[in-house]
């Protein structure tokens, strides 16, 4: 348990939400100055067109029934549909341009007239902001049709990779607060925790380094200590996940995947909420979001969110504290021309754990899950500014241009000891050694991006294309204290070390500065109904400048190249509810290694194959997936046979698997997400570990399942039971003839909530309900090896205004 005073937490807490609901004050007091929808609103992603096809496809997709597009859209075109949108809206948008408008008949049909000269809108009013393309929240569904992970918004159907979308309500009856905590249920995705706000994601095989917000470069860890706690789920409307290398979205980076967080939008109609939780291990958490129109016409709008996370652990003495501000406005300079900004500050605290080393001979420790091999000195905080801008223009062919721009500042220090070699099976003995460092980072993001309809051999089709600039400057100063023997078994209760050394002692500096420029583009071709072919590439430049001062000796490093990175798909639609799929992609990720002229090798590069069946039934309320991939890694780093101290790119690796996926509604208020995972990898050519597995920590099978019940068929009122589970095969560490393993296990989860009015909802959480005693990560050596948590619950309460 952390040792801070209980009662210091329970005032900090109220401190704090004091302080944000001071800031809200103003939105808090806004009316509600939007219009009352008429109808619920729906995803489309409809291709400009003739007018007669596209009406046609929107009154398939809205249920309705259209007249007169046949005889009075004759040689006009309409510049389609991309977005979330009510009935009359969709229409209104649609017929733009086009000299039409919708009428609506008694029965509730619609029929196209010539607008008259002078009238510049048709007879639907139509006020307030456009609701942003895949929007979860508010629609009480575990499923989106659509996605914004791609280079343009698309229906996931129409996407040929295997993409996973967790919605703000999933994440909400999850009682998911982390990105950790949300991708331990997402198909395939292994994480692997370093403790409080640390951790590592991995996806077929490999790490995840390549994350985004809003479609742009986000902020990933150099390596799992630095923190990754800015990424608090309250911020978001929804987590996309796209499996699989996704080079044209980004330049280089692993394979593994890439990860979307989408920020929650400010919203023309007013809401407000208070959300208040409490549960094991002194975990409390408060949530304030406010939103609404700041004029009259919901032209300009605002949004804020503030956070406070208070809580131990099941560790001894480790605790962790944040804090999270973000705010956005938004203003419709013109009906087709949107201004968004804001900024999101983070301020945290935690005591950081290195979790447990193994015995000498390859075994897991068998001590309390509560053992923490640390001080009370011991110490990580750091503080987070992220600012936004983006300009979006639509032009009255359906076409879109887009400007982006992010900067982030993160400063960070750390002051802890953890252990430094095995335990003697014999003695009980193990070394210990004290690190500090401090760092700081700055990100920079540039982006201008171009979206336009185009004909051509009779038929519509979309193009795409860009250009980004990207730099990243990381200081760190880091110092570490001789490894010294602790005079104590690992039984006992006290590990206590003296403190780090200073910065004038054994001093490291490490300096490192990248850039990235880029031009992408994207063609998706409607080759005839129903084939589409998606080409596109990306082509990166980069440099990279490294200093290292140690012990008095200086390096200093440089490298650069231009990459080329390509892409393929084609979508096969076998009826308007299922397609087939089929993918080519390909990647590249810099290496350090130096090869034994001292320059930095070329680097690693390969692709990706891919090839599956999405289907979206139901009117798209469940939706559902199988994916087969296979990913050729070469040009790895090779021990140097004629230099031994130095390495070759010509190693290679490979992984390959099936991946099934289903989430959405099965029936009226029952909800499910599953998924699977089959993944095998392998070192294909290696000088030390040629023909073993490359990735041992990646579970073989990977199995979640999370499902909810409503007893009441009114959204804002009755019970609702959820469950779950999580089951993963073996995983283990390998280090020359030593092999550290945890077996496979299965964890429960579960849900019991009630809609108390429309106001108030009290749900409780519990996780590893039969309170599982496992290993979560496995890495073998000298630390980080860590328990899962213990059986645990979260209680809480939301309340909207």
């Amino acid at each position: 348990m952390s040792q801070l005073p209980r009662r210091r937490r329970a005032l900090a807490l109220a401190v704090h939400l004091a302080a944000v609901g001071l800031l809200a004050t103003p939105l808090l007091s806004l009316p509600a100055m939007a219009q009352t929808t008429q109808q619920q609103t729906r995803q489309y992603a409809i291709p400009a067109g003739p007018v007669s096809t596209v009406v046609n496809r929107f009154a398939s997709e809205a249920g309705v029934f259209i007249s007169g597009a046949g005889e009075l859209g004759e040689g006009r075109q309409s510049p389609g549909l991309q977005g979330q949108y009510g009935l009359d809206e969709g229409l209104e948008r649609l017929l733009n341009g086009t000299r039409l408008r919708a009428v609506r008949q008694g029965d509730g049909s619609y029929r196209l007239e010539e607008r008259p000269d002078g009238v510049a809108l048709s007879t639907i009013e139509v006020t307030g902001a456009r609701l942003p393309y895949g929007m979860t929240e508010n629609s009480n569904s575990y499923t989106s049709e659509s996605t914004s992970i791609g280079l343009a918004s698309q229906l996931v159907k129409e996407t040929p990779q295997s993409v996973s979308v967790v919605t703000r309500e999933r994440l909400d009856d999850q009682g998911t607060t982390s990105l950790a905590e949300a991708m331990r249920n997402v198909t395939g995705m292994t994480v692997r925790e370093y403790g409080p706000n640390q951790y590592e994601l991995k996806s077929r095989g490999y790490n995840i380094n390549s994350f985004l917000i809003d479609g742009s470069p986000a902020q990933s860890p150099e390596s799992a200590w630095e923190s990754a706690g800015v990424f608090d789920t309250a911020l978001l409307d929804r987590i996309e996940v796209l499996r699989g290398p996704a080079g044209i979205l980004h330049g280089s980076g692993e394979p593994s995947g890439t990860i979307n967080l989408v920020r929650k939008r400010a919203l023309t109609e007013s809401q407000a909420s208070v959300t208040l939780s409490a549960g094991t291990d002194d975990a409390y958490r408060g949530v304030v979001d406010v939103t609404g129109a700041l004029d009259s016409d919901g032209r300009v709008r605002g949004r804020f969110v503030g956070v406070y996370d208070d809580r131990g652990s099941f560790i001894d003495n480790v605790y962790s504290e944040n804090k999270v501000g973000y705010g956005t406005l938004e203003f419709d300079l013109t009906p087709d021309t949107t201004l968004s900004l804001g900024a999101t500050i983070q301020d945290e605290e935690f005591r950081p754990n290195s979790g447990l080393p193994i015995y000498s001979d390859g075994s897991l420790l068998n001590v309390s899950r509560s053992t923490y091999l640390g001080s009370d000195w011991e110490k990580q905080a750091g503080d987070a500014q992220r600012y936004f801008v983006e300009l979006e223009h639509r032009l009255s062919n359906g076409a879109e241009i887009t400007f982006k721009a992010n900067h982030l500042n993160r400063d960070s220090n750390l002051q802890k000891s953890e252990s430094h070699s095995s335990v003697s099976t014999g003695t009980g003995e193990f070394l210990m050694r004290r690190i500090q460092w401090d760092q700081e980072r700055q990100d920079d993001y540039l982006e201008f991006q171009a979206r336009t309809p185009f004909e051509l051999a009779g038929s519509t089709h979309e193009a795409v294309l860009g250009t980004s600039y990207l730099s990243r400057e990381v200081n760190r100063t880091f110092a570490s204290g001789n490894p010294i023997t602790v005079p104590a078994s690992i039984f006992s209760s006290d590990h206590r070390t003296s403190e780090p050394p200073t910065f004038d002692q054994n001093p490291v500096r490490s300096d490192q500065a990248s850039t990235q420029y880029s031009v992408y583009s994207q063609a998706n071709f409607n080759l005839f109904d129903p084939l589409t072919l998606a080409l596109g590439g990306r082509i990166n430049w980069w440099e990279t400048e490294t200093f290292l001062s140690a012990g008095g000796a200086k390096s200093e490093n440089d490298s650069s190249g231009s990459k080329f990175i390509p892409y393929a798909g084609l979508i096969y639609g076998l009826n308007p509810e299922i397609n087939l799929y089929a993918s080519y992609t390909g990647f590249f990720e810099p290496q350090l290694s130096t090869g034994r002229n001292g320059n930095f090798i070329d680097p690693r590069e390969g692709d990706q194959i891919e090839i599956g069946i999405k289907g979206s039934n139901l009117e798209g309320e469940l939706n559902w997936h199988v994916a087969v991939f296979r990913i050729e890694d070469t040009n790895r780093a090779y021990t140097d046979p004629n230099n031994p101290g130095f390495s070759i790119p010509i190693g290679e690796a490979r992984s390959e698997g099936v991946e099934l996926e289903v989430s959405g509604q099965l029936l009226p208020r029952w909800d499910l997400s599953a998924g699977y995972a089959y993944t095998q990898t392998e070192f294909v050519k290696d000088a030390n570990s040629e023909g073993l597995t490359l990735s041992p920590d990646t579970p073989e099978h990977n199995f979640n399942l999370w499902s909810r019940y409503r007893f009441s068929d009114t959204e804002n009122q009755g019970w609702r039971i959820g469950a779950g589970v999580n089951t993963f095969s073996g995983i283990y560490a390998q280090s020359g003839d030593i092999r550290t393993e945890q077996g496979g296990y299965t964890t429960v989860s579960a849900l019991l909530g009630y809609q108390v009015s429309e106001s108030l909802d009290i749900s409780l959480n519990g996780n590893n309900l039969t309170d599982k005693e496992y290993y979560s990560t496995v890495r073998g050596g000298n630390r980080h090896n860590y328990y899962g948590a213990p059986r645990n619950f979260m209680l809480t309460m939301d309340y909207i205004f």
